[in-house]
Formats: C-alpha cells, structure tokens, sequence
C-alpha cells in the first residue's frame, strides 16, 4: 500500500518514467524514515480494536490481528474465532483482514487469515502529459500462525506469511509482481495473576523478490527487504479495566511507543483508548466494542474504531464484525 497522506501526487509519467518509479520503490530502504520502507500494510493498524490501543497488537485482547504480530497471542483463547474488519483511509487507499483460527487439542492453537492493501485510481500520464488510464498498488498477505500453551503461564507461537505485490494498469502498460516469504515468533508469560508480558520478532525474513526482464529491455532481479522488529509489552490488569505498553524496536534505529487504557465495565460494551508515538508525532485513538447475543446462535460482536491520521491526513475509520463459537 502506498501511504499516500498529503495532496495527491499519482499523475506519473509511464515509459520511461515508470522504470524510474519501479527504482524509487524498489531502493525505499535506502530512506532514513521507517515510512520509506516496503511492507507499509504489515505496519499499519489494520483494525478497529487496535485503533483504539494506540496499535498494540501483542496481545488478544488489543487486537484481532494481534495472530500476526504476535502468533503466540491466541494460546489462551478456547474457542473458534472468525474476525472480518476494513479501514476507509483517504486517497484511495484500503485495507481489509479476514482471519480465524481454531483450537487444536489439548493445548494448541491454528489460525489463518488474510490482509489486502493497497491504493486504487493513480492516475497515470504518458510521456506527452495526456492521461493515460490508472494505476492500481495492491499487496496482499497471507498468514498462518500456531501457537501453543505449555503450561497457564507460558505460550509460544509461530507465523508463516506468504507475500505478494502488484503494479498494474488498465491499459496493460504495466504489471509488475513481486512476492517473497516472512516468519514471525512470539512468547507470552503471565508472570503475575492480571499480568502478561508478551515479545515478539516480527517480519524475520520478510521481503519482495522482483524481476523485471520482461518489462524491461535492461530489467534485472532486485529484492525489496522488509524491517525486522523486536516488539515487547506489558499488560496489567485491574479488575474491569486494562492497562498496555508496546514498545516496537526497528533494526534500522527506529522505535514506536503505544499506550493505552482498555475498559470493559459492562456486559455487552467495552472501550479503549490509546496512542502511539512515533516518528516525533502523538497519534491517538478510540474503539468499541459491542456484543450481540441472540436467542439462538453464537454471540456476535461490532467493532468500531477511529483513529488520527499524519498531518494533512484525516481520521482512519475502521469497521469490524466477528464470532466466537
């Protein structure tokens, strides 16, 4: 997904200029800032509850997607789960999850699950200037995790992530595909009753691998790496009320803080609030969750999320629905 905060600037030149702007994202990770490196989905808050946590996603209870930050995360959960969200950015931009996962008896845990970014209608310009149809940035990841309990106190887990990313156009000018493999490793402890503290090493491995030969006459292979991340937090319990640190590390000299504070007074109806610091700048956020309880069939949940953009941005609004049965 292309991060695209700030006035619109998608009007490219195609041939040659797209070559030029195959170089300029493939070399992204030669930038300073951790936004200049490929992989922005696997960063991005993708769902409503962690939008509401600042983007803490080490533990299950702060995220849905927390499977794919920290696969040991689902080891304490009982049930079979399936969560569905979306976030409505601007500039065209989007993502959608899909995931479950299942319990493997006695003490183990399979989840699978689905994550689509991207941006849509780049307008794209050949070499005279006149408009020459859109562009269309899509990735998507596919993720299996397993985790296991080995005591109440103690789970590990693994991820596997299946990667891909394409440039394409209407008028078939371009198609450029990429894709490559990641792995992630997590662990939980719960060292004290209401206490876990969760670490986690993320995207180990994750990259693009690209060819060019056919798209270009003087194409070469390249390989588009992801930043590695050691991620570690602590969440405390207080009877109806929460309280979570995330402190996520790049390997690149980056750092992002999260905060926040998770409600849950009533039956049907819990509340977080959180924020994130992160490349000098606060970002805060809220969510909800509500319960649906039928007289026949499994009760069902709504999440709802809103969480602040970059400056120039806007608000991300994020939308969820799942089941536990």
């Amino acid at each position: 997904m292309i991060n695209r905060a700030g006035p619109r600037t998608g009007k490219i030149l195609l041939k040659p200029v797209v070559m030029l702007l195959f170089i300029m994202l493939a070399q992204s990770g030669l930038a300073s800032d951790l936004g200049g490196f490929t992989g922005t989905s696997s960063r991005f808050t993708a769902d409503p509850l962690s939008a509401g946590t600042g983007g803490i996603t080490l533990f299950i209870n702060s995220s849905t997607n927390s499977y794919a930050q920290n696969p040991a995360s689902p080891a304490w959960l009982t049930q079979r789960s399936f969560d569905a969200g979306m976030v409505q950015l601007s500039l065209d931009r989007y993502i959608y999850t899909v995931n479950g996962s299942v319990p493997l008896p006695p003490t183990a845990r399979l989840g699978l699950g689905l994550i689509a970014a991207g941006t849509r209608n780049i307008e794209a310009r050949d070499s005279r200037g006149y408009y020459a149809g859109d562009l269309n940035d899509n990735e998507m990841t596919y993720l299996l995790s397993f985790s296991n309990r080995f005591s109440d106190k103690l789970a590990f887990g693994l991820s596997l992530k299946l990667l891909t990313k394409r440039f394409s156009s209407e008028e078939d000018l371009l198609d450029l595909k990429g894709s490559g493999f990641g792995a992630g490793l997590g662990i939980q402890v719960k060292p004290l009753a209401g206490s876990t503290f969760a670490l986690a090493i993320k995207d180990w491995n994750s990259s693009y691998k690209w060819k060019t030969q056919e798209l270009f006459e003087r194409g070469s292979s390249y390989q588009d790496e992801f930043p590695l991340s050691l991620a570690w937090g602590w969440l405390q319990e207080f009877g109806s009320t929460a309280f979570a640190f995330e402190h996520d590390y790049y390997f690149i000299g980056e750092n992002i803080m999260r905060v926040a504070i998770m409600w849950q007074g009533l039956t049907k109806l819990s509340l977080n609030g959180g924020f994130s610091y992160e490349d000098e700048t606060v970002i805060p956020g809220v969510s909800a969750r509500y319960v649906l309880n039928w007289k026949q069939g499994p009760p069902m949940h709504i999440d709802l999320g809103i969480r602040s953009g970059i400056n120039g941005e806007g608000f991300r609004n994020y939308l969820g629905w799942g089941v536990n049965f």
